[in-house]
């Protein structure tokens, strides 16, 4: 039950943090964005950002949808009975 509520805790706050730093990033590329597997064509001291802009907006929207399903599961087995299956150890 614990592990539920910090897993859902952590995907909020990727979330939040994904979705927040992201689209910055995004915007402070000036449309120069590039896929993982451009890596190797990043130069520059600024050019990480231009890979790391859509991973964090991925990341950010993947944790958006994974946490409210954590959060539901806690909840589910926070509410379970003592004699239920759910309940565990």
């Amino acid at each position: 039950m614990t592990f539920l509520a910090v897993a859902g805790g952590f995907a909020a706050a990727v979330a939040v943090v994904g979705i927040l730093i992201g689209p910055f990033f995004w915007w402070a590329c000036g449309g120069d964005i590039r896929r993982c597997r451009d890596w190797r064509t990043v130069r520059g001291q600024a050019g990480p950002v231009t890979v790391a802009a859509p991973v964090l907006l991925r990341i950010g929207v993947l944790a958006l949808v994974l946490f409210p399903g954590a959060f539901g599961l806690y909840h589910l087995v926070d509410g379970a009975g003592y004699d239920s299956w759910l309940y565990g150890d």
